[in-house]
């Protein structure tokens, strides 16, 4: 038996049209590794009724896949209730949790699946209901969640990992962070957030996309899967002693290069030498190599290394030195760029633990 696990879709949202292109390639990812459940840990619609093009959109590809059991636990952004997305007849392969810790069972894959929706956009915190009815034995319990894994207060059904424990689940499906975690464990129950399955903002970093779990002879495996187009990277471009922006320009060309469709949140260290970074002009002539740009500044003044470098200390006598191996790589046609760094961070460490007299 295999399940997807994917959460935090967001359908609906302005300008969402990127997360819509995701949950139609999960869907067809779906179909094409014979996946049978389909487990969606909570706000797959970005309000609690979204508009009807996008949900005609979202239950008419439901439909088109029978074979896919769909189990949705609501989350704050989706909650369940009179008017809401879920409110009406939905196709026959989809199952929305109600409030109350519940199981759907599907005997055909050899399957039970617990889980609880919001019911509005706040919920208190999760207690799994003790199990009422008797259950079909030699099935596979699976649970999916939306929720808030923290020991503080929260206002999004908070969880703690002894009250995942007692839902005794084999594995059990979160959504609500938006960023992937590792499969975790509490008593015998394995858990994880798979994270948005498309990111958009700048805080949505890196790969995103969904768990698939094989449930086999040798238990249960899981594997990431990414499933979204583009994505937000992360990058450090170290400018030390850089002259202009244009240089700026070139080093990011030599270190990092292009990254077309992906949006870049870049970070400037070190020290340019003799101007001031303008982040928002370095953003306009770095425009074409990402889809959209970030800059943050985190570069500091050009030191004056002369003064030190006169001291009869063991700190003039590093600066002393580090300026022969400058002057040697600029004179081989270098940059010296190494060099810089070294001393710049050398000095920072006399600063924290050499004292002045040091000799």
């Amino acid at each position: 038996m295999k399940f997807l696990h994917c959460a935090d879709l967001h359908l609906g949202c302005p300008g969402g049209g990127e997360r819509m292109r995701a949950f139609t390639h999960m869907l067809a990812f779906c179909k094409s590794e014979k996946v049978e459940i389909l487990l969606l840990a909570g706000d797959l619609f970005e309000a609690a009724r979204a508009d009807e093009r996008t949900r005609r959109q979202v239950f008419s590809a439901f439909a088109e896949n029978p074979s896919l059991c769909v189990l949705i636990a609501a989350g704050n952004h989706d909650p369940i209730g009179p008017g809401g997305n879920y409110d009406g007849p939905l196709p026959e392969n989809v199952y929305v949790f109600p409030r109350e810790w519940s199981c759907a069972e599907i005997p055909a894959y050899g399957a039970r699946v617990w889980g609880a929706s919001f019911a509005s956009d706040r919920e208190p915190p999760f207690a799994p209901a003790a199990r009422k009815r008797r259950l079909t034995p030699g099935l596979y319990d699976l649970g999916v969640l939306h929720g808030d894994l923290t020991s503080a207060d929260s206002a999004y059904r908070p969880l703690r990992p002894e009250r995942i424990a007692e839902t005794n689940v084999q594995y059990l499906a979160l959504g609500h962070i938006h960023a992937r975690s590792e499969v975790r464990r509490a008593g015998r129950t394995l858990y994880a957030y798979s994270g948005c399955l498309q990111g958009l903002g700048f805080d949505e970093v890196g790969e995103k996309g969904a768990y698939l779990g094989e449930v086999g002879e040798n238990g249960l495996s899981l594997s990431f899967v990414k499933l979204c187009g583009s994505m937000t990277l992360e990058r450090t471009l170290n400018v030390t002693g850089c002259r202009s922006l244009t240089e700026v320009a070139l080093l990011y060309d030599r270190t990092i290069g292009p990254l077309r469709g992906h949006r870049l949140l870049l970070t400037l260290t070190g020290s340019p030498s003799g101007f001031a970074v303008d982040a928002q002009a370095l953003a306009r002539l770095l425009a074409d190599r990402a889809a959209k740009i970030r800059i943050e500044d985190e570069t500091r003044p050009e030191l004056d290394f002369s003064a030190a470098a006169r001291e009869d200390t063991l700190r003039g006598a590093f600066v002393r030195q580090m300026q022969r191996r400058i002057d040697q790589a600029q004179a081989g046609g270098g940059d010296a760029r190494t060099e810089l760094l070294a001393l710049e961070l050398g000095l920072s460490a006399f600063e924290g633990e050499v004292t002045g007299d040091a000799d």
